[in-house]
């Protein structure tokens, strides 16, 4: 397993036709409260989604979650991991840790993806700040958005055997992608990125 961290903000890079759907939710990045229904969801094993956007804005936020079957510090260790996340995150192709902080409590870390209707690469350089076990804020410094800030959050549940793991970031991609192209890779990437995470930490 590689040691270097890696956030599994390659979401945002999976998902770069998502942001195009102009998703704006009054969501509280930091406050989302599961409400009894989704943790039935969550029970039954369902990735709990963004309701389809009714209409095109200037900034896209989203959210999703799912339930892990691993403790928190082992989903921290599998989000966070380098070669670990070109092996569950969509397209992405390359990741590269540009800087950690003595402490390693942030590292500054370079994606890059790639689509086959996309004529070249997507890159982006992001500030991922750890909080060991519990939660992964990212912001964006470079690259192919103009907004990329948003949340990995790690709740236990089931006296610790199990892991939420939610999901919530607002994003806006520097270029343009038609709504029916993003609204595809809404109903894909991102149940397919929390799936493979959830593989990943389950598989022994």
């Amino acid at each position: 397993m590689c040691s270097t961290r890696i956030l599994t903000a390659s979401a945002r890079g999976a998902l770069l036709l998502l942001w195009a759907l102009g998703t704006h939710a009054a969501i509280a990045v930091s406050g989302w409260q599961l409400s009894a229904e989704e943790l039935a969801r969550l029970d039954r094993r369902e990735v709990l989604l963004p309701p389809e956007p009714p209409a095109i804005h200037h900034e896209n936020s989203f959210r999703a979650a799912i339930e892990i079957n691993a403790p928190a510090a082992q989903v921290f260790r599998t989000m966070t991991d380098c070669a670990q996340a070109l092996q569950f995150v969509p397209h992405l192709v390359r990741c590269a840790v540009l800087e950690t902080a003595p402490d390693r409590s942030w590292q500054i870390i370079e994606h890059e993806v790639t689509f086959g209707w996309f004529p070249t690469h997507a890159s982006y350089v992001f500030r991922a700040a750890y909080e060991p076990a519990a939660r992964v804020h990212f912001s964006g410094v470079g690259g192919d958005f103009a907004k990329n800030e948003g949340d990995w959050q790690l709740a236990p549940r089931r006296a610790g055997a199990a892991t939420v793991v939610t999901y919530q970031a607002d994003v806006m991609p520097r270029f343009y992608v038609p709504r029916w192209i993003a609204l595809g890779s809404l109903k894909r990437d991102l149940p397919a990125l929390l799936v493979g995470l959830r593989t990943r930490c389950e598989t022994p």
